[in-house]
């Protein structure tokens, strides 16, 4: 649900705020975020009656739906302190549907079934000589197999048929399904006619969810020491992004910290160890919003790219940001280009896969875009790739569009440098090494970076000349196919 109403729900500037209003309300208010988790936690059960009901239109299933949507309407949770429109208009919403005529004509009907006037009762159960009087809901609602048996029938419906036995008849529990029949036929259509209603008010359950899951989201980023702010959108044509502190959330997760208390804790996913997730700043205007950033291998570039879509998504569709201050502009697209592995279903290589996403959104930004390109042009040669990247780096400097391009090529810092790219900048992801091992910061800073440490790497692993020698011979020795390894 929420991929979906991130990617596809419209946004403006007064929708904004609209939701920034009732994020404010959830956010700082926790009992009245519980009120609207409980609402959440309700309407799914009655909408999965309502659909219950719809596949199976029967009286029973009628009623049970009717009878919990009175219970959730005449119950509703205290929202009374609710500042944010969006949610005074909840609440005034429920209050008017607890006041009409309609829902007081339900709860009349509900009594009057569960009363059931004018059938009246009196049988004799199986291993009992005196008679006993069952309600016909009561004796309705039994399954089949748990119906008493019925040895005499006093009045039904007006009719008296004194001394009728259905047991003698071989008929055991008949009479509960004539009941059965009976109300299907007189009630369901009665029930049909409040759905309309019950589904007004389910539809209500998606964006409820989505306010409540957003901000208990953000409330758990708070409490383990992310910043977490309320942005301020600008017109699409001032065309810039100002953020401070500005994390990715895609680097923690929910756990269960203690059964005994039920608090979350959320941890950094980096690596094997927990490590702090580091914050960086992202800043770009009209004048400089082309970026190439370098750097070693697992040192955050492709983190901090990240980020810099999800800040823009999130404040976009009026969500709060984990960040200390964020401004920006809407842009009319956010375009994105990750590795991904061969499209082998399509008989693409990575390079023409490659290609083939970054000529769509080459045909579809716009000097208000966002995109984000990370390490493209990498699936063929280096020298080709250096070209291709160059040809994309005219383009999107030609068109305008603030562009994000992460590379390990490092010809393509010198062309900025050079000033080739007037509107383009150099950063890299700092690590520090001391001869012997990487030191990832995960800091972004301006420049580039003039080595991947692709050897040093390879060396941490153990995979120089030397080592993969040694590790083959050893692997040999213990195999016993050391006489036919080529010299």
């Amino acid at each position: 649900m929420a991929k979906r109403i991130l990617t596809e729900m419209g946004s403006d500037l007064d929708t904004v705020a609209y939701r920034q209003e009732a994020f404010q309300d959830l956010i700082s208010d926790g009992n009245l975020r519980s009120s609207v988790q409980d609402y959440v936690k309700k309407m799914d059960g009655l909408e999965y009656k309502l659909e219950y009901f719809r596949g199976r239109p029967n009286w029973q299933n009628g009623l049970d739906l009717i009878r919990q949507y009175r219970d959730f309407i005449e119950n509703r949770s205290d929202l009374s302190s609710a500042g944010s429109r969006a949610l005074k208009e909840v609440d005034s919403y429920f209050g008017k549907i607890k006041s009409s005529k309609q829902f007081v004509e339900l709860c009349y009907f509900i009594d009057r079934i569960n009363n059931m006037e004018g059938i009246d009762f009196r049988v004799y159960l199986d291993n009992n000589g005196s008679p006993v009087r069952m309600s016909a809901l009561e004796l309705a609602e039994r399954k089949s197999t748990e119906r008493p048996r019925i040895s005499l029938i006093e009045r039904w419906l007006g009719r008296k048929d004194e001394g009728q036995s259905l047991r003698d008849a071989g008929e055991t529990n008949r009479l509960g399904k004539i009941i059965q029949e009976y109300m299907d036929k007189q009630f369901t259509a009665i029930v049909m006619a409040y759905l309309g209603q019950i589904r007004e008010v389910t539809e209500l359950l998606e964006p409820l969810d989505f306010y409540a899951s957003f901000a208990e989201y953000f409330t758990r980023l708070r409490d383990v020491g992310f910043d977490i702010c309320k942005p301020t959108l600008l017109p699409p044509d001032e065309r810039k992004m100002t953020v401070t502190d500005a994390r990715n959330p895609l680097l923690v997760e929910a756990r269960v910290l203690s059964a005994k208390n039920g608090r979350f804790h959320l941890f950094p996913k980096i690596g094997k160890r927990d490590k702090k997730v580091i914050p960086n700043d992202i800043h770009h205007d009209a004048e400089s919003n082309m970026f190439i950033i370098t750097g070693p291998n697992n040192g955050g570039k492709t983190t901090y790219v990240k980020a810099i879509g999800l800040v823009q998504l999130l404040s976009q569709k009026g969500l709060f940001v984990p960040a200390k201050s964020a401004e920006m502009c809407f842009v009319d697209g956010i375009y994105t280009h990750f590795v991904t592995p061969e499209d082998i279903t399509k008989g693409e290589g990575r390079y023409r896969n490659e290609l083939r996403r970054i000529k769509d959104i080459i045909e579809n930004a716009t000097p208000y875009s966002l995109v984000i390109l990370d390490e493209p042009c990498g699936g063929t040669s280096h020298e080709e790739g250096e070209r291709q990247s160059l040809a994309l780096l005219d383009g999107f400097h030609q068109l305008g569009s603030t562009t994000y391009f992460t590379t390990h090529m490092h010809l393509l810092t010198k062309e900025v440098d050079s000033g080739r790219y007037p509107a383009a900048r150099n950063l890299s992801v700092e690590c520090l090494y001391d001869g012997k091992e990487i030191t990832y910061t995960y800091k972004v800073k301006s420049g580039a970076f003039g080595k991947s440490f692709g050897e040093e790497i390879a060396r941490e692993l153990g995979l120089m000349p030397e080592d993969i020698t040694a590790t083959i011979s050893k692997r040999a020795e213990e195999k016993g196919f050391s006489g036919i390894l080529r010299k």
